[in-house]
């Protein structure tokens, strides 16, 4: 988790003329910002994905290079994304009550 960092974050799928059954957003379609991020949540991202390596003692703009390459370059699977954010917040509904 990104802490409240996250919610900085916006993602705005285009639509195209894709074909209804395929699992995976085209490459370039989505845009998110993560020039919103802070550094700490910047830092935890190249942590968890072991991309720290990457570059020693980076400038906040080297992060987001890295972190909008590795973050564009993974293959999504919208509908196990939608039945898992459905799942949690049914979850999160229950804990709530």
């Amino acid at each position: 988790s990104f802490g409240s960092s996250h919610k900085t974050l916006s993602r705005s799928l285009s639509s195209d003329s894709q074909s209804k059954d395929s699992i995976s957003t085209p490459r370039g379609s989505a845009k998110v910002d993560l020039s919103k991020l802070e550094m700490a949540a910047l830092w935890r991202y190249l942590r968890h994905f072991n991309l720290v390596d990457a570059i020693h003692n980076p400038s906040k703009e080297q992060m987001i290079d890295v972190v909008q390459r590795h973050f564009m370059s993974q293959q999504l699977d919208e509908l196990q994304v939608i039945t898992g954010f459905v799942k949690a917040a049914k979850r999160l509904k229950t804990v709530c009550k």
